[in-house]
This record gives C-alpha cells, structure tokens and sequence, in this order.
C-alpha cells in the first residue's frame, strides 16, 4: 500500500510536474487523502472580455461533466459566480437559500448531487494576469456530514490551490497561456491608463509633458503588443489582462 503524502509533499511535486496528466494525479491524490470523492480545477483566462479561454482539469463523474459543459451551465453555476468575485472557499452548504430563491441554482445543484456531488468546497485564486481559478473538492456525503473533513480540509485545500495554478500556468504557458508575452513599457501603460479615463491624446501629452505624436505612438505600439486594431479594445484588452492598473 503506498504511504499517504501530506500536503507540502504534494506542493513540492506540483513544483515539479510538466504534463497535465501529472497535474490530474496529484490532484486526484490530494482529493482521496483529505476525504473526498471528486475534483475539478477550471482556470479562467481574461484573453478577451467577451470570449476568454477555459481551461479545465476534471475528476467529476464524465457524465455530468458532459451535461454541464453541453447545457452550459458554467454561466449559471453559484460556485463560479462567488468564486469568480471572491478570495474566499465556499462551502457549497452556504448554497441552499439561494437553492429555494433561484431556479437555475437548484438546477445545476440539484442535478450535481444526482452524481454523488451532493456537498463540498470550492478554492478561488485571482493573479495580478487577470486569471481566475477554482478547485473544487466534492463528496458524497451531506452537508452534514461533510462538514468536518470540509473544516479540516480548507487550510491545505486553499495553500494547495495557488500551488496547482502556478503548476497548470507553467504547464500551459507554450500552448494556451500569452500573458508572459505581453510587456508593456512603463510609458504605454501611462497612456493606456489616461486613455481609460477619457483623455485624447493632447490631453495626454499635456499631463505627461511630451508631444501628442509620442503619445500615439505609444498607444499604438501598446495596441500591436497586445494584438488589436484601435486605442478601446487595447483599453479594454490591457484593463483585462491586469496590464494597467489604478496606481503605476
């Protein structure tokens, strides 16, 4: 029988990992050792506003993962809406009144627990990227009866969760990851950052005491780094991609 591995042996493979499949095991070790049934990890991508990448890790039950990613139920799951606004685990107890309130809630709970997933708790993360993620670690057992392995599974769950995301962001980062390659000047965030606030160029200019022709040129270099064709989607791509920020 193999020993059990604790969670700092576990983070230290993470650390080591160069395929998906390696990633799949260790979090499938992780799930079995802290008492759980089933995981998922799904990493969201701020490429776009209005179409940003997914990638996902999955160790729920096939058949319900084909029905959620068929009827689309990532656009409705309470998990991910507190997940995607929050810092904070949810425990998926906490989901109840909103059960009785919210029909797509019950839905896409209600249709969960059919699988077996009927409790568990789910891990964010937010990077400077604009990435977000969630693991999600889920049981068989009631709300009840889960609360405990759920109590003493949230520290390590939550320190075990950054250490998964960097693996997955190292893991991806040929494929499907371009935020690396992205590297604006600290000049082309300054006029993508009062671009933001409404300011043409001259404004610009005048603010940052250098020419309106250097501002455009700044602008439009910030434009082809970041693979758009005009100054409101460079905004919006950089503003997406936690490129700029309030304070620079």
């Amino acid at each position: 029988m193999t020993p059990k591995k604790n969670c700092h042996e576990l983070i230290e493979l993470l650390s080591k990992v160069k395929t998906v499949e390696e990633i799949h095991s260790l979090c499938a070790t992780f799930c079995e050792q802290f008492g759980f049934d089933h995981f998922a990890y799904g990493m969201r991508i701020a490429t776009s506003f209005v179409r940003p990448q997914y990638i996902f890790i999955s160790g729920y039950p096939k058949e319900w993962w084909s029905r959620y990613t068929e009827n689309g139920y990532l656009s409705i799951d309470p998990i991910v809406t507190h997940c995607s606004s929050r810092l904070t685990p949810i425990h998926w107890e906490v989901l109840t009144p909103q059960e009785k309130e919210d029909q797509s809630v019950k839905r896409v709970m209600g249709e969960a627990r059919e699988f077996g997933l009927r409790s568990g708790i789910s891990f964010p993360v937010h990077t400077p990227y604009g990435e977000s993620a969630t693991l999600n670690l889920a049981t068989t057992l009631d709300h009840a009866c889960a609360r405990n392995l759920i109590h003493e599974a949230m520290p390590q769950g939550h320190l075990f969760t950054a250490y998964l995301h960097e693996a997955v962001r190292k893991v991806f980062s040929q494929q499907t990851i371009p935020l690396k390659s992205v590297q604006l000047t600290q000049r082309e965030k300054e006029c993508l950052l009062w671009a933001t606030e409404g300011k043409t160029a001259w404004e610009t200019s005048q603010i940052l005491s250098v020419s309106e022709r250097t501002v455009t040129f700044h602008l439009q270099n910030a434009a082809t780094k970041l693979n758009v064709v005009n100054r409101q989607q460079a905004i919006a791509r950089a503003v997406s991609l936690g490129l700029i920020t309030p304070s620079i």
